[in-house]
């Protein structure tokens, strides 16, 4: 299959994509097009009705068919009015629903994906896609649908009417369509470049300001504040440049088959001036075709249009479907064993091996940690201890060997479920915008006030939390900024103890309190965790006592120190 080939493959799968999102609001599609069909309907009777009034009336001196006509006309707008507002409102809940339903399944693929696809994309830029490319995606789906019925109805309106009041003028009208249909069909790549680029620049801004907004703290304490203002002022240069550029474009792509237009427009009024004033046409006749011609102008501007919208949203579209193809590193199967009652945190690694590149992973790991066991893991930075904690909460898949829970074969497994049963405390605290108590209850949303207050008492926590404001119902704000790094992770600790899990894993979640706290801490582990699995990573051994067993990793490879 050559490149072509598969580029109109991926186009067509990506339309079908978009087309399972449409197809539920069918009903309401055809309600926004029927009223639209309405007041198109409305539209095109008004000038042939200007006519009768100028032709039947005023010409004839008839005073009566001048105020008839003139209440209808009257009468008409005001119903188009009505309608214009109602179906307004079912097209922006209608669109909104759609962009909605897009936006959300992207976001539910993103949920999905690895933390290795995270870590080499831009956060900004996906921000982005998410939000930029997907709506630009559904503004076409939807508009181009609405357009096409309604301009299609326009045009073949007007153009039967033109016809009927003159075929000669209607000829010289749409002389000029094919220069203008050829002259765009030579635009087309110039507009694909220049909206991709845009798209691209945008999302080199979108990932400055996330990068920037969310390190302001680091920034200051380096004296870089200059820096990133001389950053974005390039930036902002360059999206400016692909900006000014890609307005020319669109304004040449746009202007020339308007002045074509309006070419054929001078045409018809010369050679429709000279009937009027041969006797063949009327003035009535002449100036309902003018309007005639502009509402059938209109739809084949926007059908012209729409060719240009429609490169700017397959531009949109390919991003789009750049996360949409990411592969998923882990899925849940289709007929999951739940361990349910019987979990008991038996763990066992058979020659585990899991690499992200060349020497960068874990390899051959043979690990049985029992229920109830305490274990120790040290070792360097880049030593492979992320990366085993990534594979016991499965986040990924082994390249080689088998991970047990229990008995039962971790592909065999919920994901829910093995991560309702492991729980993982992570040096990073994660803290949302929210109450104290929305946060210690992420992952437990059903627990009880009661419930929440021991798991903070436990967490060393509770005294803070009762010296603030609202004490529980307290917002944190973004990322929980006003805390220090020990009350983020004694937060983060009271939420997997309220998790009440049967794995508990400690990735240097003490790092940010001192030694008397941690051993503060381990000794409240080992009273609420004493009949549970814990495995803890932390270079300050000393403060942990009741160890089980020490494993040292070096380069990837899990040694026991024997003790």
């Amino acid at each position: 299959m050559d490149q072509a080939q598969k580029h109109e493959n991926n186009k067509k799968h990506a339309l079908s994509w978009i087309g399972k999102f449409i197809r539920p609001e069918i009903k309401s599609l055809s309600l926004v097009m029927l009223l639209a069909a309405c007041m198109t309907g409305f539209a095109l009777a008004q000038p042939y009705f200007t006519k009768i009034l100028i032709d039947d009336g005023l010409m004839a001196g008839n005073m009566d068919m001048v105020i008839r006509f003139a209440a209808l006309i009257v009468i008409m707008s005001i119903v188009v009015f009505g309608v214009s507002g109602l179906n307004r409102w079912l097209y922006v809940g209608l669109s909104g629903r759609i962009l909605f339903r897009l936006r959300q399944d992207v976001y539910g693929r993103l949920m999905k994906l690895s933390p290795e696809f995270f870590g080499s994309w831009r956060t900004g830029d996906i921000v982005s896609r998410l939000d930029g490319d997907v709506a630009e995606v559904q503004r076409f789906s939807t508009d181009s649908l609405l357009a096409v019925v309604n301009g299609s109805m326009a045009l073949i309106g007007s153009l039967a009417i033109m016809l009927i009041l003159s075929w000669q003028l209607t000829l010289i009208a749409f002389a000029l369509l094919p220069l203008q249909v050829i002259f765009l069909r030579r635009m087309r790549p110039r507009v694909e470049k220049g909206n991709r680029q845009l798209r691209e620049k945008s999302a080199d801004v979108g990932s400055f300001f996330f990068e920037t907004l969310t390190s302001v703290k680091f920034i200051q304490s380096m004296s870089g504040t200059h820096h990133e203002r001389v950053r974005l002022r390039k930036l902002n240069h360059s999206y400016l440049d692909e900006l000014l550029k890609l307005q020319i474009v669109n304004h040449v792509t746009g202007g020339i088959p308007g002045l074509l237009t309006g070419i054929a427009t001078a045409l018809v009024f010369i050679i429709g001036g000279y009937f009027v004033t041969q006797g063949t046409a009327t003035i009535g006749t002449l100036i309902a075709f003018s309007a005639y011609m502009a509402r059938a102008t209109g739809p084949v501007q926007t059908f012209l249009g729409l060719y240009v919208a429609y490169q700017r949203a397959m531009v949109s579209l390919v991003r789009v479907q750049a996360l949409k193809n990411q592969k998923i590193a882990v899925k849940d199967p289709i007929h999951p064993v739940l361990i349910g009652a019987d979990a008991q945190g038996d763990i066992k690694l058979d020659q585990v091996s899991f690499f992200y590149e060349e020497n960068r992973g874990v390899q051959q790991i043979s690990l049985h940690i029992r229920p109830g066991e305490k274990i120790l893991i040290t070792g360097p930075s880049g030593a492979g201890k992320s990366t085993l904690i990534n594979l016991l909460h499965r986040h990924f898949d082994p390249s080689s060997g088998n991970i047990s829970l229990d008995g039962v074969a971790y592909p065999d497994l919920s994901l829910k479920e093995l991560r309702s049963i492991i729980a993982v405390v992570d040096q990073n605290t994660i803290l949302f915008h929210g109450t104290v108590r929305d946060n210690i209850t992420y992952g437990m949303k059903d627990a009880t006030m009661e419930q929440v207050i021991v798991a903070a008492k436990a967490a060393r926590i509770d005294d803070f939390i009762q010296t603030l404001p609202g004490g529980y119902d307290t917002p944190l704000g973004e990322r929980g900024a006003q805390l220090s790094g020990g009350q983020k992770q004694r937060l983060s600790i009271a939420r997997a103890l309220l998790m009440d899990t049967y794995v508990l894993i400690l990735d240097e979640a003490t790092s940010a309190v001192d030694p008397e706290t941690e051993a503060e801490f381990q000794e409240m582990l080992d009273q609420y965790f004493a009949d549970r699995t814990r495995i803890i990573i932390s270079h300050h051994v000393g403060a942990i006592g009741n160890i089980d067993r020490i494993f040292s990793m070096r380069e990837g490879i899990l040694t026991e120190v024997m003790t």
